[in-house]
């Protein structure tokens, strides 16, 4: 019996903790003042519409909030590990968004806005693309990947919802 006892510890230390690789992950990240994020105002989901990574003020992030023309505000913000950070951002690094600018969207008065907001530690950049239907190549890649995360990582039990008059 008491062999048995042996050889199973011998088993589960083998194997060793599951999420060593995470971890060793965790322990080597840099944030370098990464952010990225879009806010869509006029879209088909709320009146203003935005979400973010970021990593700089509570570690790896994705926070996607939702207001309504009253000013009522819906926001959840949800940890990502540094495995799904990295894989975001070096999506949205690819996009090339340290050259981009205001996209030659179709820029109607009733189309939504899409403002974006990209910051690491070589650079800063703020571009706008007003367009009626899909966003032209690459302004999509960032959307659909800002998106895709925070539909991944929601939980509606964390969401805060805001009344305009709540401080």
């Amino acid at each position: 019996m008491k062999g048995l006892v042996v050889v199973g510890l011998a088993a589960v230390a083998a194997c060793g903790n599951p999420y060593k690789d995470e971890l060793e992950r965790n322990r080597a990240f840099q944030c370098n003042d990464r952010t990225a994020s879009y806010v869509v105002m006029g879209g088909l989901a709320a009146h203003e519409l935005g979400v973010m990574v970021d990593c700089r003020d509570a570690g790896p992030r994705v926070v996607q909030w939702k207001a309504d023309q009253d000013g009522t505000r819906d926001e959840q913000t949800q940890s990502l590990t540094v495995t799904e950070f990295e894989r975001v951002w070096e999506k949205i690094d690819s996009s090339g968004w340290r050259y981009l600018e205001d996209c030659a969207g179709t820029g109607g008065d009733d189309d939504p806005a899409y403002s974006f907001d990209v910051n690491d530690w070589n650079g800063h950049a703020e571009f706008a693309c007003t367009n009626a239907g899909p966003l032209p190549y690459p302004y999509n890649v960032m959307v659909d990947q800002l998106d895709l995360i925070a539909a991944e990582k929601a939980k509606r039990d964390t969401s805060t919802k805001k009344d305009p008059d709540d401080p």
